[in-house]
């Protein structure tokens, strides 16, 4: 009888464990990065988290980058616009930006630079952190 109630207690102990813990434990710092575009006398530049874009509370912000390429041609372009309706976009041919592209994930956290004549690339940055996730 006296075994029994332990096995009782245990059990009703361990249940209401399991109630109390049935969401899933997230660890770590989660961070919300608006999408910024600014610029100094000599470029443009911006950046943002594609899901705090789009996830955000105004419907204007986006960020995003793409690539095109072909034998012997490559372009790339980023475009940004923030909550103020602010656009930036720069276009490259250079192969060397097709690198940080194939390492963009939907959670990516991006910035770029671009020329204040003419919307060139200068740089192109991509970061994936886990903070970044949602």
């Amino acid at each position: 009888m006296k075994s029994n109630l332990k096995k009782m207690l245990g059990l009703a102990a361990l249940g209401m464990m399991l109630q109390v813990t049935t969401v899933p434990t997230w660890a770590g710092r989660v961070s919300t990065d608006s999408v910024i575009i600014g610029n100094n006398q000599s470029s443009s530049w911006a950046s943002g988290n594609q899901v705090d874009a789009r996830y955000s509370a105004d419907t204007r912000q986006q960020i995003g980058c793409r690539a095109y390429t072909l034998s012997s041609y490559s372009w790339t372009s980023c475009f940004a616009t923030d909550s103020a309706g602010r656009t930036l976009v720069c276009g490259s041919g250079d192969w060397k930006f097709l690198e940080p592209l194939r390492a963009m994930t939907d959670s990516s956290f991006i910035s770029f630079t671009a020329d204040l004549n003419g919307g060139a690339c200068r740089d192109i940055t991509i970061h994936n952190y886990s903070d970044m996730l949602r």
